[in-house]
């Protein structure tokens, strides 16, 4: 299935980071699934998160947060999020369903077939095979 990774540097004014700031690095983290539903003509929005905090992050920690598209629905899709630190150990876990809207009308909308293209292949959401993807007829 599709992917995307993000490295990041834990910055905060205290030792711990906050775990609202571990939040916005995984919304950080799914921007390029956002730019993607607006190349297919739709746009995602988020209606659950559900976040799981195994360990605490430290200021400056090296970071990798990996995005995987796990399931398609008729209107959503789900993301799972993995939060590794610099010792390879897992920090945070997120399960996230976003709905896809029109853009204009902003209702409920299928999820465009390039998604469940994307959900068939093993490829970083980065990479130039996107618009290989995106060339899909909807």
């Amino acid at each position: 299935m599709a992917y995307s990774e993000m490295k990041i540097v834990a910055k905060t004014n205290k030792a711990h980071v906050n775990n609202v700031l571990l939040f916005e690095y995984l919304d950080q983290a799914r921007q390029d699934w956002y730019r993607f539903s607006i190349k297919t003509g739709v746009e995602s929005v988020v209606v659950h998160a559900g976040v799981s905090y195994k360990k605490e992050v430290f200021n400056h920690n090296q970071l990798l947060i990996q995005t995987t598209l796990d399931r398609i629905g008729n209107t959503s899709y789900t993301l799972k999020q993995n939060m590794i630190n610099h010792l390879n150990e897992l920090v945070v876990t997120a399960e996230v369903v976003l709905t896809t809207i029109n853009r204009q009308t902003r209702m409920k909308v299928n999820v465009p077939e390039a998604f469940h293209t994307l959900l068939k292949e093993n490829i970083n959401l980065n990479t130039s095979q996107i618009p290989n993807i995106l060339s899909i007829k909807e």
